[in-house]
Parts: structure tokens; sequence; C-alpha cells
């Protein structure tokens, strides 16, 4: 069986569908919000950065050029430099195509208050710190303690680099108040994807809450779909089955009631057409009476016995047909029965007419069923089997709740290509019967009819040593409080 990535079900179909809603929602909602995080730590980043370095600008600026290195030296940390010379260094590169440099430099000349000369200089390798350029740049020399912490801080900076490789160094440079020149180098964290575990949990949390909530409500919408289509399948064996209930969604439960009003037009129907064929037959008898008593009174015979033989093949036509609509239709109630019993009553009546009758019945308790039309069924079944093969062998058991009632006998069985048209009414298949047998052909269609509508089944097969079985098997279905107080025994 092939995979199918879209579900057959509607409730696959509903689930799968707002699985990948919300799935997609959330996934958008996350990256929006990774977006904006990053953009928000980014500029808050920036400013802090800012206000710091104009922060110790206004600091440094009424101080003399010893006391600004003093301070100098206090203001260093792990994440920043701090120099002060007194000799114009080499300018930097304004990095103008640098958006980050610009926009840095903006928010830093908005918190220095003044126009005032401002260079800044984003660093991308950590190498060019430290070069006989930079060196030069500033005036230090290799072996100054200016140069050793320029040193140091390039380790730092490679460190961060490695922690956070989308990280931005940068330089700025301003001339302070006295005349001195203030060299900052600061390592501005720029936002990396960093997993935020508290909002995938968030995420998590809210995915298993959507899709509990989704699951209940397909579940609401689509269990009353499933009775109806239950409902449905047994309406062929059960016409009389019980409306269902009206719940859920009022468009399901407009289709409920326009299936319970379906079943009662049903019911209505067939009750209507069986009375209808029931006056027909009773209303036969009296012309077929008549016809008879004429007869009786004819001189010839051969035409008398003729004519009789016609008139009796009529009524058990007539017989015949009323036994396949009662049982087609299931109108009987249904009613707790004792089968052993049943079958018994069965046996010691074939057996006073004369027949070979076998009866196997294990301890089967009270069984829900309508008891004459299956006493008919059964019936038809031992005389088939009686007609054909001589005698009839039965077997009753229970197994799981479900009934099972085999009828077979030592005939010449039924050829595999016609198992299925014997079930079929008015099908007589003499080229592989008995010849010297009659009837109408409806006994199996009779049995069928009764056992599907008891919702079960009738199969026929072919014994290995000769013969025919059918087996009739009937599940226990559900009767009314009222229906078990009566117990047919």
């Amino acid at each position: 069986m092939s995979w199918r990535p879209w579900p057959r079900s509607l409730a696959g179909q509903l689930v799968l569908t707002l699985f990948a809603g919300v799935t997609l929602s959330l996934l958008s909602s996350a990256a929006i919000h990774l977006y904006d995080r990053n953009q928000a730590v980014s500029y808050m980043g920036s400013l802090q950065t800012a206000q710091r370095f104009a922060d110790i600008v206004h600091t440094l600026d009424p101080l003399l050029f010893e006391e600004q290195k003093k301070i100098a030296v206090i203001l260093e940390t792990p994440h920043q430099f701090v120099h002060i010379s007194e000799k114009k260094p080499k300018a930097l590169q304004d990095n103008e195509d640098n958006q980050r440099a610009i926009h840095l430099k903006k928010i830093m000349q908005r918190f220095l208050g003044v126009k005032r000369y401002l260079q800044v200089e984003i660093i991308t390798e950590p190498q060019k710190l430290p070069n006989s350029g930079f060196r030069h740049m500033m005036g230090l020399s290799p072996q100054t303690e200016t140069n050793k912490g320029m040193i140091h801080h390039q380790g730092h900076m490679t460190m961060m680099r490695h922690m956070q490789p989308q990280s931005i160094s940068f330089i700025a440079r301003t001339k302070l108040a006295g005349g001195s020149w203030l060299e900052f180098h600061n390592h501005l964290p720029e936002e990396a994807f960093v997993w935020p575990w508290h909002l995938l949990w968030s995420i998590a949390i809210l995915f298993v809450v959507v899709a509990t909530l989704s699951i209940l409500a397909i579940r609401l919408t689509t269990r009353p779909l499933a009775h109806l289509a239950n409902a449905a399948k047994s309406l062929g064996q059960d016409p009389r089955r019980p409306p269902l209930t009206e719940s859920g969604s009022l468009e399901v439960r407009e289709v409920v009631k326009a299936f319970n009003n379906m079943q009662a037009r049903l019911i209505q129907y067939i009750h209507e057409r069986s009375a209808m064929l029931a006056a027909v037959s009773h209303d036969l008898k009296t012309p077929l009476t008549r016809m008879r008593l004429r007869v009786e009174m004819l001189d010839d015979e051969k035409l008398r016995d003729s004519l009789a033989k016609n008139l009796d093949e009529m009524e058990e036509m007539t017989a015949a047909s009323m036994d396949y609509i009662q049982g087609t239709e299931g109108m009987e109630e249904v009613r707790l029965t004792d089968v052993p019993s049943l079958l018994e009553e069965l046996q010691e009546t074939w057996l006073e007419m004369g027949h070979s009758v076998d009866l196997q019945c294990a301890q089967i308790p009270a069984f829900p069923l309508m008891a004459k039309s299956f006493r008919r069924a059964l019936s038809n079944l031992i005389q088939n089997a009686i007609k054909y093969g001589d005698e009839a062998k039965i077997k009753a058991t229970l197994h799981k709740n479900r009934l099972r009632i085999s009828v077979s006998d030592r005939g010449p069985g039924i050829p595999e290509e016609h198992m299925a048209d014997v079930l079929r009414p008015f099908k007589r298949l003499e080229n592989s019967r008995n010849r010297k047998t009659g009837g109408t052909g409806l006994g199996l269609s009779i049995a069928h009819n009764i056992v599907r509508a008891h919702g079960g089944e009738l199969l026929l097969r072919n014994l290995p040593d000769g013969g025919l079985e059918v087996i009739a098997t009937t599940p226990r279905g559900d009767i009314s409080m009222e229906t078990k107080v009566s117990t047919l025994k």
C-alpha cells in the first residue's frame, strides 16, 4: 500500500490542515520575534556604548592631561580600551560606506551634545588592532604598557569573536576640550542567532494546547458523522433501529434530523408495502379456493390432477414470495431466544417426518433474535440439506458474542462459480443439483435475507469429502429492556 501524504478521512484532513497552519504561524511569529529582538538588542547596545563614550568624554573634558591619563587607566575594562594622547594620531578610516559605522557615529554625536570632531572605524579583523601601522599611528613602541594593553585587548577581541561571530569592534576618536586626543576601543555585540529557550518552550506549550483543543474540536465535529455513517450501513439490515440522537453542531444536527426523517419514511413505506402484499395474498386465497372447488368437480381425472397441481404451485409461490418479502424487510421484533430449544424443536419436527437430522449444540445463553424469521431461515436450510443430501447435520456454537450455526449435507454441492448465484431470488441450479427437486428458488434467498436482517452473513462452502455446508453467523445486537423481558423458550 503506497504512502499517502494527504489523509482520506475528514478528521485527518482537518488535523493536518490545522497543524500545518498553526506550525507556520508559530514559526513566522518566532522569526519576527527573533528579528525584532536582534534589532532591539543591537540598537540598545549601540545606545549604551554611545552613552558610555559620551560620559567618558564629559568626565575627561575639564581635567588636565595627567589627570586624564590616570582616569583613562581606571576606565579600562576587559571590554573597552581607553587611551589619551597629546599628539594627533593618524586619521582613521571613517567607513563612510559602512552603515553600521555611520549609524554608531550619529548616535555618539547625539549623546556628546555639541558638534565636535569625531571619527569612528569598524574593525573587522582583530589582527589589524596591534599592527605596526596602528602603533605608529598611536605613537607607541612595542615595549610600552599601553601597547601591552592593546595586545591584551586583541586577545579578548579574538575570544569574543569566537563566542559571537557576528559581533563587531570599533575605534572612536575625538578631541577633548584641553587639546588632548581620546582613543576609545570597544567591543560592540551585534546579536547573533541564539536559541531563546524560553521562547521555544512557550511555542511548544502553545502548540500542545492548540493541538489538543483542535483535536477535541475535530472529534466533536466528526463523531456524529461517524455515528451517521454507521447508522446508514446498518439501516439496510435493521430499518427499525433506534433513531440517532441529534447532537453536535447545527449543520450536523440538521443532517441527523434529515436521516431520522428518511428512516421514518422508509419504515412507513415498508409497512405500507407489507400491508398491501399481505392483503393481496389474503385476497388471492378466495379465488384460489373457488378454483380448487371447481377443479374437484371436473370429471376428467387427468385434467383435474393437472389443474390441481398448477393451483398447488401458485399457492406455494405466493407463500414463498411472502416469506421472501418478510425476510427482506426484517420487521419482526427482536427478542431474547433460547437457541438450543429452538434447534431441538426443528430437529424433532424433521425427525417426525422421517428424515435424518443430527444436532450438535453447545451451551448458548439467551440470544437476541427475530425468532420466527430465524426459525424459517434454519428450516429452509435444513430442507435444502435433506432435499439434496438426504440428511442434515446442524452444529451451533457461540464465539465472541457471535452465534454460528452450520447446516451441512452429503449432496453434490455447488460449483464455485455459482456460489453467489444461488443466493439470488428465483435462482435454481438444476444442472448442479438434483434434477428431481422443484421449488421456487427462494429457499436460500429467504435464509440469506433473514440472516442479513440480523446483521450477520450467510456463507456457503463445499466440504472436502463432498457435500455443502451453509454457515449462518449472527452478532449479538442491542435490544431494549422491554424486549428483554419476553424470552422465547
